[in-house]
């Protein structure tokens, strides 16, 4: 999720050799999921680099953020990703070791 239009998310998507997962385009009005997420910098106009996981039930179990320029550790993700799936059971399947 950006606060960047879809047509940025598209052409985003196609830099990357294609995405198959859904991208958020928070811009109309700009920012106001990241805002209920409580992760939209007003003063820069930007959304935080942050990621929230959210289980099969909806409910926020993980927020971390890095920063506008921070780089975040997918091992790390991926390792919180399984932990949340064995508490709460979220019947992830067979993932791929990342670490």
């Amino acid at each position: 999720m950006s606060v960047d239009s879809r047509y940025c998310h598209d052409n985003w998507a196609k830099s990357m050799g294609g995405v198959t997962y859904p991208l958020l385009a928070d811009f109309n009005p700009k920012g106001e999921v990241a805002k209920a997420y409580g992760l939209y910098l007003e003063n820069a106009g930007i959304t935080d680099r942050a990621t929230v996981i959210v289980d099969k039930d909806g409910i926020v179990r993980h927020v971390s953020s890095v920063g506008p320029a921070g780089k975040r550790e997918i091992a790390d993700l991926a390792g919180e990703c399984e932990k949340i799936d064995a508490e709460y059971g979220g019947g992830l399947g067979d993932l791929p070791d990342l670490g």
